[in-house]
């Protein structure tokens, strides 16, 4: 299993060794953690693993990208004071690409990231959860 390193200030993930200087949060403290990441299968699922869609062509920027739509769960995770999304990072082969962050509010734990148009490979999300951790999906851009 690939190692995990997961920052000590804002909980951004890296994989396979731990970066100088975190990419989110300029930080330079990362602990290894196995465990930084609850597996597919537990309890839960339903509101925590991230669904990803890629679409080829972006109705935002046409023709200069494409479009990855991230929501959280297969059913709406909660967004309450107590217990909501806090983030969702973006990864592009493994690297980081983009954080999303939310806060408790009158809005879904959903966002888009417009990736350029000429990026191959694997899209891997992963989100936080304040009360239940980080829930993670991939898929493969178009």
């Amino acid at each position: 299993m690939e190692k995990l390193f997961v920052c000590k200030v804002c909980g951004h993930i890296e994989f396979g060794s731990a970066p100088e200087m975190c990419p989110v949060c300029m930080a330079k403290s990362f602990t290894e953690n196995p465990d930084a990441i609850m597996p597919a299968e537990k309890e839960g699922k339903e509101k925590h693993v991230p669904v990803v869609t890629t679409s080829a062509s972006c109705g935002l920027i046409p023709g200069e990208c494409k479009d990855v739509f991230i929501k959280v769960g297969s059913v709406a995770h909660p967004m309450q004071d107590d217990h909501w999304i806090q983030w969702v990072d973006l990864y592009i082969n493994k690297k980081f690409a983009a954080r999303s962050q939310f806060a408790p509010s009158s809005i879904q734990a959903a966002t888009c990231v417009h990736v350029k148009k000429d990026t191959t490979g694997e899209v891997t999300v992963i989100e936080h959860c304040n009360k239940h951790g980080n829930w993670m999906a991939k898929t493969t851009l178009p």
